[in-house]
């Protein structure tokens, strides 16, 4: 009877956190319809625009950086652009979320992104996020009879009409392994585009290979140089080509930027400051903005103190979504309905000197409609537009922006009060519960309560939730001392926990602040890379040798998905270039030439015919194995089920991870190893000191393995492992989340070989009920304190940038990690336990 009230209260749990949610990230309002010329509008439509031609280059993740930094860029055509006149350079402020799809409607619509296209933007089959009934300039361009042709990043066909485009050709975003052939894909059709030139209008390109770099290896990859003169190769043929017509603006820009550790999705300065630039030969004869006066590109970037961030301000700083009005007015068509954007002042002076005037009334009435305020609109009537200095104008649209920018969302009041009164009356009831439950009032009761204040409590504060691995460290480690004191005479057993968790504090970077040169997994991936391939291997063996030599069944599924699991790996690691010791790189080749029985094909080409292939034999191997598993348990052919079953997906674990991070799992089961043996013997495998231990390790780790509250370090290179283009956007995000919550999912499943090994069958739903209640009355306290300081603090300056994307972090953790992980996958596995 209990499991079956946990699973309520779980479910009401669940649908209370979704109503918040619907209601904390509402669709946004838009004005539907196309905008028309207002002010003048004979004028306007008879004028000659600045520009008849737009060839639009949006190079992704292209941080300011990359493209003014002498330390780094290597767009050196550019630089020679710039200097001689050229090109206009902008650092360009990208709202967060900083991912594709929301950024790609701020420059095409100049909207304020909405907070759910960052979760929409890895759903590829996805409808709901298009721009068909909301007017951009895309949408102009056709209306007035612009001929558009697109290649690149398919985000843009998801959310435009095909009608739109003459030409067009999508390539997928999310294979972050692929950094040329994605390119390619793109580079292909230029010779035709440029011989056609006279065909079409506007020409969009979007490069996703530099993106795909940075999350392989960040913004010093040893693949980003390479990647920036590749582009700007292409920058040179363009100019030299269509650009040498002086009525053609080629305007190069990222859509966003990435963070050191080549991620984006956050408010980061380096995710925030996107670079761009505007080239034609026309702009030779104005004068260059006068941030960029006197300025020879690249520019030596001011050394900042370790404490501080690095600003990536270059030259005139601009709000990206300024692009929308500024192309507008350039190639005169009326600003989309929804922008809120504030035209460039620098690009006055190429527009008509009879018409600039107008265009920044049209402008600032466009605003004043987006804002429906009553004060702008008196403002606006009121304007004197004749007379006023064009500073105090744009200065004036401005402040209206600003405005408009931090007042984006309109919340749905009465279900955020929905899904708090929900949940506050289930932790209510739950608190209840939990207290007539134990009973007892002793440390081990108590301290699943101290966790779950201490947790709910912190999520009121910003700094707190960036860097909640700092609370997680320290509670695991008073636990130990605490642990420790409470058993002075196992000193080796608490010294071997203390190791072990420092180690796997010191693995990687945790946290939004601050960032670390010198982690295990850095010096792995850049010192001692032959090291980490012995110990990925050592790991391996390790884990398959571990409790399988006494059984031959579970050796042979041991050895099967280990030997995969590393062949993969080795086999991704030559594939992506990076460094594989000379004897494993020969066997790893050696068996994709048997696999492929073609030996006449390069290494590469061998190991790239095999990837894929590779990758599905060992999910068939582990779906075969798991079914063979509970085949055997029910005949009564395997004495302990559990333990095969965690050893399978523990191999699952691994072979979603990064490669740096194999080791870990060693240390996971060395730490393992001795918590069982305390938990056992010392505290007869308490239920309610292991269900917290385990869920304290589930977060610890989770923020270790260099996961945060920040959609930025959300990791997509493992969730298209043995996916082709024609993929299962399900597949794919199960896939995500198994990869990003592998050490969650592997300290999950600590308990049940500690309290379900010695159980009688007839007790187990029992246990069970008391392994999950402590877990149960975290997340709804937790949750209550986390939906009411999103409630609080929605007005808050960093409510979209900290709050928002750990309340999503929030609704992912219990749909997956309770309720798949924690309920579906545990009863499933304890309906093997004999009855």
């Amino acid at each position: 009877m209990k499991v079956l009230q946990l699973t309520a209260i779980l479910i009401i749990q669940l649908i209370s956190v979704l109503i918040f949610c619907i209601g904390f990230f509402p669709s946004k309002n838009v004005l539907e319809g196309d905008a028309v010329f207002e002010i003048s509008s004979d004028a306007q439509l008879n004028a000659k625009p600045a520009f008849n031609k737009l060839v639009l280059v949006v190079i992704d993740a292209l941080r300011s950086d990359f493209l003014f930094d002498q330390d780094i860029s290597q767009f050196n055509y550019i630089h020679e652009l710039s200097n001689n006149g050229y090109a206009w350079g902008f650092t360009a402020f990208s709202n967060p979320p900083t991912v594709t799809l929301p950024r790609l409607k701020g420059i095409t619509t100049g909207s304020t992104p909405n907070f759910l296209d960052a979760i929409l933007n890895v759903a590829e089959d996805d409808s709901s996020s298009n721009l068909k009934n909301q007017d951009s300039w895309p949408m102009q361009f056709a209306k007035h009879g612009k001929k558009i042709r697109f290649f690149g990043d398919d985000t843009w066909l998801k959310l435009f009409p095909h009608e739109i485009f003459t030409e067009y050709e999508g390539t997928n975003s999310f294979f972050v392994s692929d950094f040329e052939q994605v390119d390619h894909n793109v580079t292909r059709h230029l010779e035709k585009q440029i011989k056609e030139k006279n065909d079409w209008d506007a020409l969009i390109l979007h490069y996703l290979g530099l993106d795909h770099i940075g999350h392989k290896g960040g913004p010093t990859s040893k693949f980003m140089g390479p990647k920036h003169r590749e582009m700007d190769s292409i920058i040179k043929n363009l100019f030299e080509t269509v650009g040498q017509d002086e009525n053609t603006l080629i305007c190069v820009m990222g859509d966003h930027g990435m963070n050191e550790v080549g991620n984006h999705g956050g408010s980061s300065p380096g995710e925030t400051s996107a670079g761009l630039v505007l080239i034609s030969k026309k702009l030779k004869n104005f004068e260059v903005p006068s941030d960029q006066k006197g300025v020879k590109l690249p520019i030596k970037s001011v050394n900042v103190a370790p404490e501080e961030d690095k600003q990536y301000k270059f030259l005139t700083q601009i709000q990206q979504v300024d692009i929308v009005p500024t192309l507008s007015a350039l190639f005169n068509i009326p600003f989309p309905k929804n922008n809120v954007g504030v035209m460039m002042p620098s690009i006055l002076e190429l527009l008509d000197p009879k018409l600039f005037r107008i265009k920044l009334q049209e402008n600032f009435r466009q605003l004043m409609i987006v804002s429906n305020n009553k004060d702008i609109r008196q403002l606006y009537e009121s304007y004197d537009f004749e007379n006023t200095e064009i500073k105090d104008i744009i200065s004036e649209m401005k402040d209206i922006q600003g405005e408009l920018t931090s007042s984006a969302t309109n919340y749905n009041v009465p279900l955020l009060y929905l899904g708090l009164g929900l949940i506050f009356i289930l932790t209510l009831t739950i608190s209840f519960w939990f207290y007539f439950s134990v009973l007892e009032v002793d440390f081990k009761n108590v301290l699943i309560v101290i966790i779950s204040l201490l947790i709910g409590l912190s999520s009121f504060a910003s700094s707190f939730v960036e860097e909640e691995h700092q609370i997680w460290w320290w509670i695991i480690t008073g636990l130990i001392t605490v642990s420790a004191i409470n058993l002075p005479d196992q000193k080796i057993a608490h010294l071997v926990m203390f190791v072990c968790v420092r180690i796997i504090r010191g693995w990687n970077n945790s946290g939004q602040k601050y960032s670390y040169d010198r982690t295990i997994s850095i010096l792995l991936n850049t010192e001692y890379e032959d090291f980490q391939w012995y110990l990925n291997i050592a790991t391996i063996l390790y884990i398959m040798l571990k409790d399988s030599t006494d059984n031959l069944i579970s050796f042979m599924f041991s050895y099967n998905l280990g030997s995969v699991c590393i062949l993969y790996k080795v086999c991704w690691t030559i594939i992506n270039q990076d460094h594989v010791p000379e004897p494993i790189y020969k066997a790893a080749i050696y068996i994709c030439r048997r696999l492929s029985r073609d030996y006449s094909l390069q290494d590469i080409s061998v190991v790239e015919e095999n990837l894929i292939p590779i990758a599905r034999f060992f999910f068939y191997s582990v779906l075969a194995i798991v079914i063979a598993i509970y085949g055997s348990a029910k005949l009564k052919l395997i004495k302990n089920p559990i333990k095969d079953i965690q050893k399978t997906l523990t191999f699952l674990l691994i072979f979603q991870s990064p490669s740096s991070y194999i080791g870990l799992f060693m240390v996971y089961d060395i730490l393992q190893s001795s918590l069982s043996s305390l938990l056992v013997n010392q505290y007869s495998s308490n239920v309610m000191i292991t269900s917290t231990i385990s869920l304290v390790l589930q977060y610890f780790t989770f923020f270790q393995f260099g996961g945060t509250n920040s959609i930025a370090t959300a990791d997509l290179t493992n969730a298209y492992n043995g996916v082709s283009e024609d993929y299962n956007i399900y597949f794919v995000g199960f896939l995500m989340c198994v990869s990003n919550f592998a050490p969650a999912i592997y300290w999950a499943m600590f308990p049940w070989k500690v309290i379900y090994n010695q159980i009688k069958p007839n007790n187990k739903w029992n246990v069970f009920a008391e392994n999950k209640l402590p877990i149960v009355y975290f997340n709804c306290i937790a949750g209550c304190f986390l939906l009411l300081s999103c409630f609080i603090l929605r007005y808050h300056l960093f409510i979209w940038s900290v709050f928002s994307p750990k309340l999503c972090y929030y609704a992912t953790w219990n749909i997956f990690m309770n309720l798949i992980v924690g309920w579906v996958l545990e009863i499933a596995v304890l309906s093997m336990v004999d009855k």
